[in-house]
C-alpha cells in the first residue's frame, strides 16, 4: 500500500469532493428531468392570436401536453416584433416551466442591428427547431413578371423604375430581398407595409407589381389564383407549393433565404430537461398529421438537436449581419 503525503492527500480529497458534487448534480439533473413536468407549463407565443405562428405554437403546445402529461398553457404576449414575449421567457426561472417560440427577429435580427433588446442570445436556451417559415415572390396576375429572370432583366433594363412590396423594414421579407438585390446586381426599390396582409392587398390590386412575402402569408391567395407565384426562396421546392420553382432554379443560382420558429426557454436550463423537450418536439415534427398541418400553413417541419439549433442561429446571425451592414439597413 502506498501512503500519500499531506499535499497529495489534500488534492485527492479535493478531487473526490468535486467528483461527488458532479455526481450529485448529475443525479439531481436526471431526477429533475424524470420529474419534469410535475405542474402546468407556461407556453409563451410572442405574436398575436390567429396567425400561422400562433397556430403552429398551439399545435405544438397540445402535442407537448399529450406526450408529457401536463398542460402547456398558451399565453400570447405580442409586441415589439416579438421581443416582449421572448423577453418574458428570457427573464423567467430556468426550470422548464416557462418556454415558448422565438422567430428570426427576436432570435437573430434584434441582436445585430437597431436598438438592442433587454435580453441577449445567451439568455436564451435554444431547445429545438420548430419549423421553417418559407418566403416567396408573388406577382400581380396582370404584371409581366412570371419568373425571377424576368424581374432581374427588367430591373437591369429600367434602373430605379421598378419597386416591390414587403411586410416591414427590417423584416425577414425585406432582408431576403436585400440579399436578392446584392446577389443579382440590381437595385429594386422597397415599399414597406405593416405586415404581409397589407402588402398582399396592394399586389393583388396592382399598386405594386410583385412582393416578397412569407409562404404562410401568401398560400391561400396563390391557391385561389388571386396572385401569381413566381419562386420560393428555399434551396429546394416547397412541400406546400411543389409546382412553384425556387429562385435558384429561375435565375439566381445559390440564393437561399427564409425565416423560422424555434422552441426556446430561459438560459441555463438543465440539459436533461432540454433533451426531453427536444425529443418530444422532434417526435411531434415527425408525425404525419402534424406535418400535414404545418404544410397547409406554409411551414416545413424540421428535426434538429439543441446543438444543431444553436449552430443554426449562429449561422443566421452571421449571414444577416453581413446583409444589414452592406445594405445599411436601420432596424426599427
Amino acid at each position: 500500500m502506498k501512503y500519500l503525503d499531506k499535499k497529495t492527500s489534500k488534492i485527492v480529497c479535493s478531487l473526490a469532493a468535486l467528483a461527488a458534487a458532479a455526481t450529485l448534480t448529475l443525479g439531481l439533473n436526471n431526477a429533475q428531468a424524470q420529474a419534469y413536468p410535475n405542474k402546468p407549463v407556461k407556453f409563451i407565443l410572442p405574436y398575436p392570436p390567429g396567425g400561422s405562428t400562433d397556430l403552429a405554437g398551439r399545435l405544438l403546445a397540445s402535442e407537448l401536453s399529450t406526450s408529457l402529461g401536463q398542460q402547456y398553457v398558451v399565453e400570447n404576449r405580442a409586441g415589439a416584433a416579438g421581443n416582449i414575449g421572448v423577453e418574458a421567457i428570457a427573464k423567467s426561472a430556468a426550470d422548464g416551466y416557462t418556454i415558448g417560440f422565438s422567430g428570426m427577429g427576436p432570435s437573430v435580427l434584434t441582436h445585430i442591428a437597431g436598438p438592442k433588446p433587454p435580453f441577449s442570445q445567451k439568455e436564451l436556451t435554444f431547445i429545438g427547431h420548430a419549423g421553417i417559415v418559407e418566403m416567396m415572390i408573388v406577382s400581380n396576375i396582370s404584371s409581366p413578371f412570371a419568373t425571377t429572370k424576368q424581374i432581374i432583366d427588367a430591373a437591369k433594363a429600367n434602373p430605379g423604375k421598378i419597386s416591390y412590396g414587403h411586410g416591414g423594414t427590417g423584416s425577414p421579407a425585406h432582408l431576403s430581398w436585400e440579399l436578392f438585390n446584392s446577389m443579382s446586381g440590381v437595385n429594386i426599390a422597397a415599399i414597406p407595409y405593416k405586415g404581409d396582409g397589407p402588402a398582399m392587398i396592394d399586389i393583388m390590386g396592382g399598386q405594386v407589381p410583385f412582393g416578397s412575402i412569407s409562404v404562410a402569408g401568401a398560400i391561400s391567395q396563390v391557391k385561389s389564383g388571386r396572385v401569381r407565384p413566381v419562386a420560393v426562396y428555399s434551396p429546394q421546392r416547397s412541400p406546400s407549393l411543389p409546382d412553384v420553382p425556387t429562385v435558384a432554379e429561375t435565375g439566381l443560382t445559390g440564393f437561399e433565404a427564409g425565416t423560422f420558429n424555434i422552441l426556446i426557454g430561459p438560459g441555463g436550463m438543465a440539459a436533461p430537461v432540454v433533451q426531453r423537450l427536444n425529443s418530444v418536439l422532434n417526435e411531434s415534427m415527425a408525425k404525419p398529421a402534424v406535418r400535414e398541418k404545418y404544410l397547409q400553413m406554409g411551414m416545413v417541419p424540421v428535426i434538429n438537436t439543441p446543438q444543431q439549433t444553436m449552430d443554426f442561429v449562429a449561422r443566421e446571425t452571421a449571414k444577416w449581419a453581413k446583409v444589414i451592414k452592406e445594405a445599411n439597413i436601420q432596424m426599427q
